[in-house]
């Protein structure tokens, strides 16, 4: 088609319920309208050196969910590994939890998400030509009940029409950056990094760690090991439990929800009472009180006064104290009447559980990294893939 910059692309996906692929689904059916080929890639298949090439009518797509007004960890770590290409166009897209209440619709926050990525595609060399946000069905499951599916399509079609204006005119050469979406991400960042400058660092602190830990499996789990097997990030482990495996999280979780979304037995959930009583466990000012006590006793032994000392000595308490307390809880839930009590005193097993409506699971996992992952837990084969749901 005349005037097109473009002849094929690649759309790099991280997806954990599907919203994002479909999204990348969405826009390679535009693309196809204009390109002679377009691909959509998960980025656990990434194969750069047969998918890149150093060409100015080569497009690079990045697309992925928001995670704590951010990309997710695995997708800042590809980000990292994807090579230099001098000039070669890019665009960033982020999706975002936009839900709607009646007739309002109440967009989502990807903050520094799209600007992150597009800031390290630019320090690779690539020339981002687009930047911009959508809003999808709000996935975070594991605190609000899931969408009603006439909210759902409500708010996909929103980001569908969308698409619809901008990526003709993204093939058609057009930079989108300066627009009204990157505005509101850009407030939203300030201030943002104004109120808590080292979000980031918390937000993957607490997302990696303090969040992994409240996941548990309930009395319908039947160790079939689908969510440790198709986990994008090999972030769980089965346990042999007597006579059945159970999964456990370990702190490699990003809390994509993955796992929950898509369990038909709704047996993955997130513990809102197990959170409650984790925070004062590990809350307690350990070394204070121990170095207070000891003064008492041994007047040699100083007090530490000043409240950045405390903290930054209570750290070394909160990683060991939040990983053994887990592991602790882990191991009284396989007791029924433990699970019942902490299953039916955490919301998540009265919510409406989502996924992309008209994404399956066959879509999103791995499937050119055969083989076992880091536990030694054999991880999507042919046959695993398979014998998913069609």
């Amino acid at each position: 088609m005349d005037g097109l910059l473009f002849n094929n692309a690649v759309f790099y996906v991280m997806s954990g319920t599907g919203n994002t692929y479909r999204l990348g689904c969405w826009m390679k059916e535009i693309a196809d309208r204009y390109l002679d080929k377009t691909k959509i890639v998960m980025i656990d298949d990434a194969d750069f050196d047969n998918e890149l090439k150093q060409s100015n009518d080569f497009l690079v797509g990045l697309l992925f969910p928001t995670h704590g007004f951010m990309p997710p960890w695995s997708m800042i770590k590809f980000l990292f590994r994807i090579p230099k290409k001098k000039g070669v166009p890019a665009l960033c897209v982020a999706t975002r939890g936009g839900i709607k209440i009646g007739p309002l619709f109440i967009p989502g926050i990807a903050g520094f998400g799209t600007f992150m990525a597009a800031i390290l595609m630019m320090l690779k060399g690539y020339h981002v030509r687009a930047i911009f946000s959508l809003d999808m069905p709000s996935n975070f499951i594991n605190f609000h009940w899931g969408l009603h599916p006439k909210n759902v399509d409500a708010i996909s079609k929103r980001s569908q029409i969308k698409l619809e204006r901008l990526m003709p005119r993204i093939m058609g050469g057009h930079n989108i950056l300066f627009t009204l979406n990157n505005l509101w991400e850009t407030f939203w960042s300030v201030l943002l990094f104004w109120l808590i400058p080292l979000f980031p660092i918390i937000y993957l602190l607490i997302g990696r760690l303090f969040m992994a830990k409240l996941m548990f499996s309930n009395n319908r789990c039947i160790g079939c090991g689908q969510c440790a097997r198709f986990c994008p990030n090999n972030a769980i482990l089965m346990k042999d439990i007597g006579k059945k495996n159970r999964p456990y999280w370990t702190y490699h979780c990003e809390t994509c929800l993955r796992c929950m979304g898509y369990c038909k037995r709704k047996a993955v959930e997130a513990g809102h009472s197990w959170a409650v009583l984790l925070y004062f466990i590990v809350s307690i000012p350990v070394f204070a009180t121990l170095l207070s006590w000891l003064h008492g006793i041994f007047n040699f032994v100083p007090t530490i006064r000043g409240y950045w000392i405390n903290e930054i000595l209570n750290i070394f308490y909160l990683l060991p104290a939040l990983l053994f307390s887990y592991w602790v809880f882990w191991h009284l839930i396989r007791l029924p009447a433990v699970n019942t009590i902490f299953t039916f005193t955490t919301f998540t097993h009265y919510y409406r559980r989502y996924h992309q409506p008209e994404t399956k699971l066959k879509h999103i996992v791995r499937k050119k990294k055969m083989g076992a992952n880091r536990y030694g837990i054999s991880i999507t084969t042919k046959a695993d893939i398979s014998s998913l749901e069609e």
